[in-house]
């Protein structure tokens, strides 16, 4: 099974409510060249899933729409940065199916694909998960170190 996992596009750093943080120009822009790297990778997924949170919701749409998929967004609770990242992958265990693209946050993204690759949710991941990183992982199961990092896209 073949998934993205990616954080979410810059966010304006301040807010009354951390939920409603929207994406700021550079994360839109930042967002749509990784949406454009997947499509050019020939990636057309099968859902789009994402958090609760505004700047999750906005990078889900935007990667939908530079991919051209016809896919609505599905929102997840329980893959906040707040959530614990055993229960955050129980979540997506829960939705996965080939081609679904997850879009979360840190720290828990990282931890989540350190486990899968390395069974090391320390694991220091490379490329780094900056704003609108996403994670191709090929993997048979949810177990530690059994997945493979097909790649990583950056900006």
């Amino acid at each position: 099974m073949n998934i993205i996992l990616m954080r979410h596009g810059e966010a304006i750093p301040f807010a009354l409510n951390d939920a409603e943080r929207p994406l700021t120009a550079k994360g839109k822009a930042d967002v749509a060249v990784i949406g454009s790297h997947l499509k050019k990778s020939g990636w057309s997924p099968s859902t789009i899933f994402c958090s609760t949170r505004l700047r999750a919701q906005q990078t889900a749409e935007l990667v939908g729409d530079s991919i051209r998929s016809e896919q609505q967004v599905k929102v997840l609770r329980g893959i906040t940065p707040e959530d614990d990242w055993k229960q955050a992958m129980a979540v997506i265990e829960q939705y996965m199916v080939e081609g679904a693209i997850f879009v979360f946050h840190q720290p828990i993204l990282t931890a989540i694909v350190g486990f899968l690759t390395e069974a090391d949710a320390n694991f220091d991941v490379y490329p780094r998960a900056l704003p609108a990183t996403a994670y191709h992982l090929r993997l048979n199961g949810v177990l530690p170190g059994v997945a493979t990092l097909v790649g990583g896209y950056q900006p």
